[in-house]
């Protein structure tokens, strides 16, 4: 999923490490000709990353080698895979091992496990009962040379219009493409269906028989297809921030525009149930509506570049983005404040109103307004999952370019399965909103579904609700099969800022 805010977003800056040429030197060794594959332990350098708060206990470091086309795995013409795995286990755990699966597609699990996941009341309490083991997704890591080969990243410039976007971006994907080809490197073959293979391939490496899954955001669409594709390894599995396989409209321009709409309606409802803040922003309904049907026109300094722009847009797009991104609970509080400014045609009073406007000239499908550095294997995944291609041109040009066809129909059917499931949603989500929940689990026969109707995109990792989700995690945990504590969910409201004081009082 598009990337957000959640304690630095579950992305994480590639970084180049002192260590990492001798690492990859390690990293590279030979396919085994065995049918199974092995964990090859080596020293935990910083190579592998540092925990902001680990758990007491140890941490083991390896590799697992992988073929990169699993129909044809002794292809002379094809590199092998080797993935990075870290494995904590303290002396006392005994619980079944816990997998995380991070989100992007294209986000490291190893990074987002150590520096978010176990910063976290519900990772530290799992990490009492359970190990935890996360893998880098084949063909991208942010550390360079811990995984084998990587497909690297592509820059990506947004422009105001689409076309003007994608053109220079196709012929980069096709460029890229080729090289990889002649290097052994073949872009489908590091689609979603073959990384859902390497965790069950990671798993056997591991000798375990039964794990638990704890997907966040396209963790989630990954975990599902494994819950489809080896369910006799599945004992149970968490899921946040749900988007099914089947949902082949996330992050599409038209459903982030509609999902942003009705998270400001939300908004406006819990502020008019909010004593404080309907005295505040008493007419904030009808500042909306007056937003929906004007146009804007405003000269605003950039915040990326500095440089001055004037841009007009729509009042219904701010709307749309101020929604999108109220994922982020620094956003969500100014929100009541952003609304009344541009009502009132101020946007030069904070911060978030110029960051607003650039972003509605822009198509929300591009999900940035700044250059960015876009993991090669997010392109991939999203073109073999979704079969109208990936959404930033809303067609399959950039996948031809890449050379990457839709897996079909095993792609995008629901999942059905009667793995005891916990899904967890959020109100002020516009990525994978709560409706995404329901619909996956009309065909989880043992499913449970927990909306936190004030969270943003991720709940374990929103600070206003981390505390209830670990204690319905560890409650599920337990007792997979009894519904868990979801009561506090319901009762947890955001804190909005008061309006900016004019200047002089």
């Amino acid at each position: 999923m598009c990337r957000v805010n959640v304690k630095k977003s579950y992305a994480v800056m590639a970084c180049v490490l002192s260590c990492a040429g001798a690492i990859q030197a390690q990293t590279k060794t030979p396919a085994t000709n065995d049918a199974v594959p092995k964990f090859v332990e080596m020293p935990c350098t910083a190579q592998w990353g540092t925990t902001v708060s680990p758990p007491r206990g140890t941490m083991k470091c390896g590799t697992v080698t992988v073929p990169q086309n699993r129909s044809a795995p002794k292809d002379p013409k094809l590199q092998s895979i080797v993935l990075p795995v870290i494995v904590f286990t303290p002396p006392s755990v005994r619980g079944t091992p816990l997998f995380f699966l991070a989100g992007g597609p294209g986000e490291s699990s190893i990074e987002s496990v150590q520096r978010v996941f176990f910063d976290t009341p519900t990772g530290q309490s799992i990490a009492r009962d359970h190990p935890i083991i996360a893998f880098d997704r084949r063909g991208y890591s942010p550390t360079l040379g811990r995984t084998t080969p990587d497909l690297g990243t592509v820059l990506f410039q947004p422009r105001g219009k689409r076309e003007l976007a994608i053109a220079p971006l196709r012929d980069s994907l096709k460029r890229r493409g080729d090289e990889l080809r002649k290097a052994g490197i073949d872009p489908k073959y590091f689609t979603t269906l073959a990384a859902v293979e390497d965790v069950a391939d990671v798993a056997r490496a591991l000798n375990f028989d039964r794990v638990i899954l704890f997907g966040v955001s396209y963790g989630t669409h990954e975990s599902l297809l494994l819950m489809k594709n080896h369910p006799q390894l599945v004992e149970a599995a968490i899921l946040d921030g749900v988007a099914p396989p089947s949902a082949t409209q996330v992050l599409d321009s038209a459903y982030m525009t509609v999902m942003g709409r009705s998270i400001i309606a939300r908004i406006v409802t819990e502020c008019a149930n909010d004593q404080l803040c309907a005295a505040q922003y008493g007419d904030l309904s009808h500042a909306v509506t007056s937003l929906t049907d004007s146009a804007i026109r405003r000269t605003v300094q950039a915040p990326s570049t500095g440089d001055w722009r004037t841009v007009e847009v729509s009042g219904a797009s701010v709307l749309s983005v101020l929604g999108i991104a109220s994922s982020a609970e620094e956003v969500l509080s100014n929100v009541p404040r952003a609304i009344m400014e541009f009502a009132n045609r101020d946007t030069l009073s904070s911060e978030l109103s110029p960051r607003v406007l650039i972003a509605a000239a822009i198509d929300p499908s591009l999900q940035t307004v700044a250059t960015q550095a876009v993991p090669l294997v997010r392109f991939v995944a999203l073109c073999a999952d979704r079969p109208k291609g990936e959404p930033k041109a809303g067609d399959r040009r950039l996948c031809d370019a890449l050379g990457v066809p839709f897996d079909g129909q095993q792609a995008i059917d629901p999942v059905t399965s009667d793995i005891p499931t916990l899904l967890l949603s959020s109100g002020f989500d516009a990525q994978t909103p709560m409706e995404l929940a329901v619909e996956a689990g009309k065909t989880l026969s043992h499913s449970q579904h927990v909306n936190f109707p004030t969270a943003g995109h991720v709940a374990v990792a929103r600070p206003l609700v981390a505390p209830c989700v670990a204690l319905i995690v560890d409650s599920f945990l337990r007792a997979p099969d009894q519904p868990v504590p979801g009561g506090c969910a319901g009762r947890l409201m955001p804190a909005f800022m008061p309006p900016e004081k004019t200047k002089g009082k």
